[in-house]
């Protein structure tokens, strides 16, 4: 039987009346890309802590490689660990170089002054920093002291890492490159990575496991691929990725095949449920990018008025207003198409499997219909 790498059991955590983490079970095996999503504030750090064993968990079980971290102190943990707060964790007397190569000279593997030096110039180069190598931290930027943080903790080649959304001060270009390298890191390395975020583009990028959590529980677990296209619930179809949202009424009808009728806030609508259909309100969702302006082939149509239309470099995103609906339905498109004028009235439409019915909101019952919809 595989163990592995690190391991929750109904690991629970309250801070006076507040509850941030409720009964977490997750497995991540060892060398996996594991990133934890969710709003600020869902229990992400707090997660990461316990597991570090900056915070003690009130209940439940935490284990390492098979081993329960409930008897191991910090140091015995042998993690690295990339902090949301990280300026507080660099030397402010010691150089950047002097900061990166304190692990390196305190690590279990024994290095040569210039194995050291190599690695130190090489993590520079990666993270673009090489002209700070001679600098104190008070002489470098926000996003600077960032890198060196995680150049630090990098060098050490750790077989668990922890990283609290370490890419969220960069700049975007930085960003985008970093992403890549994180991957290039992980697999040059074959470590565990736990990472948390909630930038949702780049957890879809980086993951291998997806984990979406929400006011201290976990929503879904799974690949990226089946998170997006196979919610589980209204609120991980909401945070992940982008979605138009019809709130219903009346308990559905079923036509068979998992398949559903109706009654949405503009009209009636044959929808693919994901959780049930007992209760008499709900919610469907359906993406932008799954809306067509081209209805020829469409099991499902509506009339709206084009409000604006936005062009992103690779896609083009309308947005409608329809008869029923007091906010924006939204429509994204390859390229930059050469159709429809402000107030011009337009067809849209899309398919039944693209219509996701949710009767159920959230794993926790503090979500509700108007939380969804952002109002």
């Amino acid at each position: 039987m595989t163990t592995s790498a690190i391991s929750l059991e109904a690991v629970t955590k309250s801070f006076r009346e507040e509850t941030v983490l409720r009964d977490i079970e997750l497995e991540i095996e060892d060398g996996e890309f594991c990133v934890v999503l969710g709003p600020s504030g869902c229990g992400k750090s707090t997660l990461l802590k316990c597991i570090a064993g900056l915070i003690d968990s009130d209940d439940g079980t935490i284990s390492l490689d098979g081993r329960d971290t409930a008897e191991m102190s910090v140091q015995d943990r042998n993690l690295g660990y990339v902090f949301q707060e990280f300026e507080e964790t660099l030397f402010p007397h010691k150089t950047v170089a002097e900061n990166i190569a304190f692990g390196l000279e305190h690590g279990e593997q024994e290095r040569s002054p210039e194995e050291i030096d190599e690695i130190i110039d090489d993590m520079l180069s990666l993270l673009a920093i090489e002209e700070t190598r001679d600098d104190l931290p008070s002489a470098l930027s926000g996003g600077q002291q960032q890198r060196v943080e995680l150049a630090r903790q990098l060098s050490r080649e750790c077989p668990i890492m922890l990283f609290d959304d370490p890419l969220a001060d960069l700049d975007y270009k930085l960003q985008k490159r970093m992403e890549l390298e994180m991957r290039s890191l992980h697999a040059d390395l074959e470590s565990t990575f736990l990472y948390i975020t909630h930038n949702q583009d780049q957890a879809l990028k980086l993951a291998d496991k997806l984990v979406v959590m929400n006011h201290g529980m976990i929503e879904q677990i799974g690949t990226p691929e089946s998170v997006y296209h196979n919610p589980q619930t209204a609120f991980v179809c909401r945070f992940v990725g982008d979605s138009n949202a019809l709130v219903t009424e009346g308990v559905p009808t079923d036509v068979g095949d998992g398949v559903v009728d109706v009654e949405t806030e503009i009209g009636p609508i044959t929808a693919t449920t994901q959780n049930g259909t007992e209760k008499e309100t709900g919610i469907v969702i359906v993406r932008p990018e799954a809306v067509s302006l081209d209805t020829a082939d469409c099991e499902t149509t509506v009339t709206g008025v084009l409000e604006g239309r936005t062009y992103t470099g690779e896609t083009t995103e309308f947005a409608l207003s329809i008869d029923g609906l007091d906010r924006e339905f939204y429509v994204v498109v390859p390229n930059d198409p050469d159709i429809g004028s402000v107030g011009e009235t337009m067809e849209l439409g899309w398919n039944i499997d693209d219509a996701l019915y949710f009767e159920k909101l959230s794993v926790t019952d503090a979500v509700t219909s108007s939380d969804l919809l952002g109002e």
